[in-house]
């Protein structure tokens, strides 16, 4: 009896397949586990130049000569080394690197903090210009108003009892604000710019994230600048 036990559990156990109308069906599922591979860790920086750095420095460790190292301008803030494919059909990503910068946030906020943030987190421009003028001739004790169209705003500004004056605000202005890596020049782009009583000054971005772009293309061409002499001989390639 036992003997007929252990027999029916060999055959329970054994993998059978079956051909329905030309298929061929099993009855058990299969996993493949993929044979263990020796990888470089993934080595994370925050700029461009340690990125040219450790590409000449390890390049010929990191690829077999016969394949060219890829940089990946994968974003504005994001910059990838892979090597092309391996005997396995996969790819070692070897270096990354993030940008670290403060950014500028779209959206209203008082007069003080804008003034503080044009001053920090813009570069210096004819927009950035204007803006502090602007601001200096606002104050919160100027019993300030405003007339708005839809399309531009005035605001009038009451100095002492009696002397008032209008100063009409642009409704775009171009500003370059630190939002990608310091080595490479920050896009310029349009942002909408408000003035609202209570809600302070308001900054939106208005050109549909083309700043992007540019950032990415600045990237590269840092890259084909750095590395001109390893993408001359086919040993990096640049992409975005």
């Amino acid at each position: 009896m036992l003997a007929k036990m252990i027999d029916k559990i060999t055959q329970l156990a054994e993998t059978k397949t079956f051909e329905i109308n030309g298929e061929t069906y099993t009855d058990h599922s299969l996993t493949r586990i993929p044979p263990h591979v020796d990888r470089p860790d993934l080595l994370t920086v925050s700029s461009l130049d340690s990125i040219a750095k450790l590409i000449r420095t390890e390049i010929a460790k990191s690829t077999t000569g016969a394949e060219p190292l890829l940089v990946l301008a994968k974003s504005f803030e994001e910059v990838l080394v892979m090597t092309s494919y391996q005997p396995d059909f996969s790819r070692n990503t070897l270096y990354r690197a993030v940008a670290d910068t403060p950014g500028f946030r779209q959206g209203w906020r008082e007069r003080e903090t804008a003034i503080i943030e044009i001053r920090s987190l813009l570069a210096p421009n004819e927009g950035s210009a204007y803006l502090l003028d602007l601001l200096s001739r606002i104050n919160e004790d100027s019993g300030v108003t405003t007339r708005d169209n839809g399309v531009t705003q005035e605001v009038e500004a009451r100095q002492g009892i009696a002397l008032n004056y209008a100063v009409e605000i642009k409704p775009r202005v171009t500003l370059q604000p630190f939002r990608t890596f310091l080595e490479v020049p920050q896009p310029e782009s349009e942002f909408l710019l408000r003035v609202d009583k209570t809600k302070g000054i308001g900054f939106f971005e208005a050109d549909g994230g083309i700043w992007k772009l540019e950032a990415k293309r600045n990237i590269a061409d840092y890259f084909a600048t750095a590395l001109a002499d390893l993408v001359t001989a086919g040993k990096v390639v640049i992409m975005q």
